[in-house]
């Protein structure tokens, strides 16, 4: 055991290899990191604790077939999407933004936007998944079930997504589906699709998965608090984190969304 202040480069890069070498993935040990800065910047700030420049730190990625965006790739496709007013463009940004599970974008309604706040309510305990179609043999539809657990949480909409969605939400009548536009759900190959239709005009390829897991990478890299970045990314494996009961106010989460 040692004392915070006397944390220093060499511990924290003899600690993140031990992780590396029980068998954590890089993203995972980078996350980890991320976190520990986030942690100690925050201490450093209220205590006067010796700076550590958490840059030197390097941790060797993975290899993977599919890397994530540059940041310049990741602007490119933000941009890209913001001109176009369609369902593919919308489930991209709010994947970008908002860091939702495909899941449960498309189970939400239009009544769940809230432009007054400039908050998206996750406040049903339902999302999207592919089920087979009996009468159609074997083609599957998708349609919105009850998950065993409950994710109730508000995300606030970044000023970027708030203009698109005012404009957006113009066309589309309340009782619908948001990334659908219709009484139906959207269908995820659909939206993945379409995504690779834009990526491959761009000239790279990423998954609505990929652009959840960016959006927690900026939230960490901006060192945005992390219980703050828990409670919008709703991931209850971490919630055992969180003081008991705890829960932001709106304009606390502003605050760390403008941090992006």
């Amino acid at each position: 055991m040692f004392e915070l202040e006397q944390l220093n480069i060499e511990i924290i890069k003899q600690y993140l290899m031990k992780l590396i070498n029980k068998g954590l993935s890089s993203s995972i040990v980078q996350s980890i990191k991320n976190v520990l800065k986030a942690i100690y910047i925050t201490y450093e700030d209220q205590y006067g604790l010796n700076h550590i420049d958490f840059s030197l730190v390097k941790i060797e990625q993975d290899k993977k077939e599919n890397e994530y965006l540059t940041d310049k790739q990741f602007n490119q496709l933000h941009q890209y999407c913001m001109k176009e007013k369609n369902d593919i463009c919308l489930s991209i940004l709010l994947a970008m933004d908002t860091g939702m599970m495909i899941g449960e974008m498309c189970a939400l309604k239009v009544s769940d936007i809230d432009l007054d706040k400039q908050l998206i309510h996750i406040s049903i305990s339902k999302r999207t998944q592919r089920i087979k179609n009996d009468e159609e043999g074997s083609k599957t539809v998708y349609d919105i079930y009850e998950v065993e657990w409950t994710i109730l949480r508000d995300i606030t909409i970044p000023k970027e997504l708030f203009f698109y969605l005012q404009e957006y939400l113009d066309y589309v009548d309340k009782d619908c589906y948001l990334t659908s536009c219709q009484d139906v759900v959207s269908d995820f190959t659909k939206l993945q699709r379409g995504l690779d239709r834009i990526g491959h005009i761009l000239g790279f390829k990423t998954t609505f998965k990929d652009l959840r897991n960016m959006y927690k990478e900026r939230c960490l890299r901006s060192c945005m608090d992390i219980h703050i970045v828990m409670e919008l990314l709703g991931v209850q494996s971490m919630k055992q984190s969180l003081p008991e009961n705890y829960k932001s106010s709106d304009e606390e989460k502003k605050k760390q969304i403008n941090k992006l």
